[in-house]
């Protein structure tokens, strides 16, 4: 991936982040779409699963139910 396209995709994941009240605004079912993107080599998903997941707010909650997402 070039780091044009690196930038690219981190300015939209933080655009992304910030036009939302909370980055628990996504699904429990998106997140399971990212994590299985990443885990088939999707970088971006990775990226945008890792996001979410490491919202403060909602972390404990997230490790508790899916703690593959942290491994």
């Amino acid at each position: 991936m070039s780091s044009r396209k690196l930038l690219l995709g981190v300015a939209a994941l933080l655009g992304v982040a910030i036009s939302t009240s909370s980055a628990y605004a996504f699904t429990e079912t998106e997140i399971i779409r990212f994590h299985q993107a990443c885990i088939a080599g999707d970088h971006d998903a990775c990226a945008r699963r890792d996001a979410v997941i490491h919202d403060r707010d909602h972390e404990a909650e997230w490790r508790h139910s899916h703690p593959e997402w942290y491994r």
